[in-house]
């Protein structure tokens, strides 16, 4: 089973280096929090996951009451150094910028352009 990179990729976060996580957490703040994902496949080169997650306001500050619908893709099947278990090394999400907007582009989780 494909892993979501590596666990060393966010040492206080959720999800990464396990396979089809139900949530993933960057550490930091709730707006880096995906929970409830369900996933439309597991083990392709890409796959789409769907979750909660709450948005700060802009410009004010804060989140809004209820989280909103957010998309993951994992892609770029591969291993990260030093690690013999095959992971997606890649991960996007894109979510509107308010609740019942439209969906915003598609992202690199963190900025980060590896999971490692």
């Amino acid at each position: 089973c494909p892993l979501v990179g590596s666990r060393s990729f966010e040492i206080d976060g959720i999800g990464f280096g396990t396979c089809r996580p139900l949530a993933i957490n960057n550490g930091g703040d709730p707006s880096g929090t995906l929970s409830s994902i369900t996933w439309d496949a597991w083990g392709p080169p890409s796959v789409l996951g769907i979750g909660e997650n709450p948005i700060i306001k802009l410009p004010e500050g804060g989140y809004y009451p209820q989280p909103v619908r957010a998309e993951l893709r994992a892609t770029d099947l591969g291993y990260c150094p030093g690690s013999n278990s095959l992971a997606y090394l890649q991960l996007f999400i894109r979510e509107p910028s308010r609740p019942g907007g439209p969906d915003g582009p598609w992202l690199l989780w963190s900025g980060a352009s590896s999971l490692c």
